[in-house]
Order: C-alpha cells, then structure tokens, then sequence
C-alpha cells in the first residue's frame, strides 16, 4: 500500500496530477487531496492596498474559502474514490510548498504529486516556486506532472 498526497489547486497542472496519480495507484493505496489556501489571500496588506475602503472582513467570511475548498475537493473525491482504498481531503492554509511538505510528513506519504505549471525563471525569481521548493526539500520521492 502506498501512500500519496497530491496537490490539488483546480489548475490544469493539478488535474494531470491526479490522472498521473491514478495510473500510478491501485486498490490497495490511500490518497490525501490537498488544497493549500494562501494565508495572505484576503488579510494581505496588498489586498488592503488595493481596496482601502472595503471592509474585507465583511466581504469575505471566515472560512469562506475554506468551505469552497472542501465543495471543490469532495467533487475531485468522487471522480476518484473508486480507484483507491481510502481518499483523505485535507484543507491548509499557509506558505502552500510549507503545508505541502508538512503534510506529506504528518500523513506519512510515500510520494508527493503535483502538477508543474512552468512560469520559467522569472515567475520562480518573483512568485517562488512552489514545485521547486517541493523537490528540493521533500523527505520522499516527489512526482512532478506536466
């Protein structure tokens, strides 16, 4: 049996991810879906910059995203449950390459997946990368799908 997490964030690369995961799986394995929400996505000073006279706290409730998250990853969850012993939804929020990497060790995964959505150097120098950061950091084997 192995243990998998993979990175879902909606974007086409993750969709690979989860197809290349399920070739790669069997019956017997366990998948944990994980969804990274940004922490500074709606209390960033960035986002206050932007829009300084709205009060975000009342435009975006607490746990909004959250509970879109979990609504998105249920529907993934039902695409694959039949493939696969157990299928895990795991919602964080934070850095996502961090809460990739300590999910990956809290859930004791054999193998990280995710999709590479290839910004080239420029976006890794200004955004980060968050597949970079994975690979090079990552206690198991990492599984980058393009």
């Amino acid at each position: 049996m192995k243990k998998m997490i993979i990175a879902y964030d909606g974007s086409v690369a993750s969709k690979r991810a989860i197809e290349m995961a399920l070739k790669c799986s069997n019956n017997d394995d366990e998948v944990t879906l994980l969804t990274v929400i940004p922490a500074e996505l709606a209390e960033s000073s960035f986002t206050k910059m932007l829009l300084p006279t709205i009060d975000l706290s009342s435009v975006v409730k607490s746990g909004s995203f959250k509970e879109r998250a979990m609504e998105t990853l249920s529907e993934v969850v039902a695409e694959i449950e039949n493939n696969v012993k157990k299928v895990n939804v795991v919602v964080e929020s934070g850095d996502p390459a961090d809460e990739i990497l300590m999910s990956a060790k809290k859930h004791e995964a054999d193998i990280i997946v995710l999709g590479y959505k290839g910004y080239g150097k420029e976006g890794r120098f200004l955004l980060g990368s968050v597949t970079d950061k994975v690979v090079r950091h990552a206690g198991v084997s990492v599984l980058v799908v393009r």
